[in-house]
């Protein structure tokens, strides 16, 4: 058997003997296994069924993450954030037993691209629980009353059930009030402020926005804690680079090549990066070059600029 496998079992057999003593050595074991990525497949399909619009229409969608923390590249300071949010999210009974409760509802800001969405994802990796999705284009409505209902209902769902509910775009709800002449919006605003004031659900709820400062100013209070997001770093490109190519043999010069994609996010280097091993792998060619990366940086961001995108 190998090294898995025999995991998985000391796991099985310690958790029986005991599930209920959170520092015990099943409760190491179990918080182990999930760091490593093993778990148990979700049944999405047979969970209770979604929130639906006034028009019936699905309001969130729910699925099995896939993105780990592992495959991300942020700070040490958010890294560590979120690894002390998931203890707090391992050990609820503990943290109750003292009237404590864990973090529940993130704030993650900062540009496109810079791995917001798939942090929300990477905890319910962590958490081994569905990822369910706000779908704005189901929740915005221009009906009155009719997006602050939905709102309701998805916050209302995520209290209900274990899973990380993902609210994407949060400032198209939560814009500063005074600042806004259509009085259905301020209503929505007021009605989210209320719902997250309200929400006593141990699940996380974690909101995104590419533009934290035209929240209104009462939201960020709403929200026990509140993580920036920027691109990355000279050092944290040759991160990420190892990563993303690490299926295919590479020989860059790893300053030159993070040079090429200054200024790019996330995703737009996972994007240059998938560009590489596409033509790789069509061209039969068994090593990705310090060339191909910078030609296929400089391409992208001239594509970039003839679509009228600004780069850093």
């Amino acid at each position: 058997m190998d090294e898995d496998g025999s995991l998985t079992d000391v796991v099985r057999s310690a958790l029986h003997e005991s599930r209920s003593q959170t520092g015990s050595l099943a409760g190491r074991l179990e918080r182990a296994a999930a760091g490593r990525g093993r778990r148990r497949a979700m049944a999405v399909n047979s969970m209770a069924p979604v929130p639906l619009s006034d028009e019936d229409v699905p309001l969130v969608t729910v699925s099995e993450p896939m993105a780990s923390l592992d495959d991300l590249v942020l700070t040490a300071h958010t890294l560590t954030a979120l690894r002390e949010i998931l203890n707090e999210q391992r050990q609820v009974s503990r943290l109750a037993a003292y009237g404590l409760r864990p973090r529940t509802k993130l704030l993650l800001a900062g540009p496109s691209g810079t791995g917001k969405t798939r942090t929300a994802e990477a905890l319910a990796y962590a958490l081994g629980i569905p990822l369910v999705r706000v779908r704005l284009s189901a929740v915005v409505s221009s009906y009155l009353g009719q997006t602050a209902r939905h709102l309701e209902r998805i916050l209302e769902y995520a209290e209900n059930g274990r899973w990380v509910l993902s609210f994407d775009e949060i400032d198209m709800f939560a814009g500063e009030r005074e600042d806004s002449d259509h009085g259905e919006m301020r209503r929505v605003s007021t009605v989210l402020l209320q719902q997250l004031e309200d929400y006593r659900s141990d699940n996380l709820v974690i909101a995104t926005t590419n533009h934290g400062t035209s929240l209104d100013s009462a939201m960020w209070r709403r929200f026990d804690e509140v993580l920036a997001y920027r691109n990355p770093t000279q050092s944290q490109i040759a991160e990420l680079l190892e990563i993303k190519l690490r299926k295919f043999t590479c020989k860059l010069n790893k300053e030159q090549t993070a040079r090429a994609l200054s200024g790019f996010s996330h995703a737009e280097i996972e994007a240059v990066c998938l560009d590489v091993m596409r033509k790789s792998v069509l061209a039969g060619v068994k090593v990705i070059s310090t060339a191909d990366m910078v030609d296929s940086a400089a391409s992208r961001k001239k594509r970039y600029k003839e679509a009228g995108k600004s780069q850093g």
